[in-house]
């Protein structure tokens, strides 16, 4: 028997409700998009040629500005060193991220032990209090044990196990179908294979999807780097300091170089994924 789908017909005010709607987000997503065009044919001017209209495209396509911008350098770190640090702290900051997040994840949701139920709202209420009332007591931490301006220390802060990556795990976990591991527990499988050799790899879309996000967020990352490692100059905080100091010559053209290039490895790495994050993740959750 064949399946009759109708097609819905919209009223005309539906229609006109849809099309304010486009309209509406249209005007939103140009807003968001052009000031990324604006810097970027910007970037191609001379100085004079900029402050004479910042409107225009160039007459000329300046490319040197981009050379340019390659040997600029905070704390005697260019821009190369600082794609570096900042690729090496997004990678392991990441990974420990994820990993402990998704072990305190996964033991919340899947194991009942006393005021298991109370973790999941803890986290919550604790992601709603400011972390800034701490950070005078763990910058005296770092500098008594010897933390301050390692990687080390930059490495630790990522071992928390809750935030939003656990958010976000906690409910993909949650949704994950729990036969499989009851049936490796009676085959004899322990509590370490069921997890590792099982529910990760189940995870993996979730992951995957959270993976991503914090990346972003810890290449943008600015405060942590420049309060605990001022000699590890990442792309956010280098990119501060230029603005700092290139703000008295008023050389945008050349920072407006800079910042684009800052953002390329991020707007790449959201558009090959994009697909995955929105299959993956829901408001308030990850998907099962």
């Amino acid at each position: 028997m064949k399946n009759s789908y109708k097609i819905k017909k919209f009223t005309s005010g539906e229609k006109v409700a849809i099309w304010i709607i486009f309209a509406v987000f249209s005007l939103y997503a140009v807003t968001l998009v052009f000031p990324f065009v604006w810097c970027f044919y910007n970037s191609f001017k001379t100085n004079p040629e900029f402050f004479g209209d910042i409107w225009s495209m160039p007459e000329i396509w300046l490319f040197s500005n981009w050379s340019d911008a390659i040997h600029l350098s905070v704390s005697g770190v260019n821009i190369i060193g600082m794609f570096g640090n900042s690729a090496i702290i997004t990678l392991v900051n990441t990974f420990i991220s994820i990993f402990v997040s998704a072990m305190t994840a996964y033991i919340i949701a899947k194991y009942k032990f006393l005021g298991s139920s109370a973790f999941y709202v803890t986290a919550l209420v604790l992601m709603m209090i400011p972390s800034v009332g701490s950070m005078a007591a763990t910058y005296k931490m770092y500098n008594d044990i010897g933390l301050y301006d390692t990687y080390i220390g930059i490495f630790i802060g990522a071992f928390g196990g809750f935030g939003s990556s656990f958010v976000l795990l906690y409910g993909f976990f949650k949704n994950l179908d729990w036969s499989y591991a009851e049936a490796a527990f009676i085959d004899g499988a322990g509590d370490y294979v069921v997890f590792f050799k099982i529910m990760l790899p189940m995870a993996i879309p979730g992951l995957v999807s959270v993976a991503i996000l914090s990346a972003i967020g810890v290449w943008n990352d600015y405060f942590t780097i420049y309060m605990f490692a001022p000699s590890k100059v990442t792309i956010a905080v280098g990119l501060q300091g230029l603005i700092s100091r290139m703000q008295y010559k008023a050389n945008y053209p050349l920072l407006f170089a800079v910042m684009i290039m800052s953002i390329i490895p991020v707007i790449t790495v959201f558009s090959i994924f994009q697909k995955t994050i929105m299959q993956n993740t829901t408001i308030g959750g990850v998907k099962g």
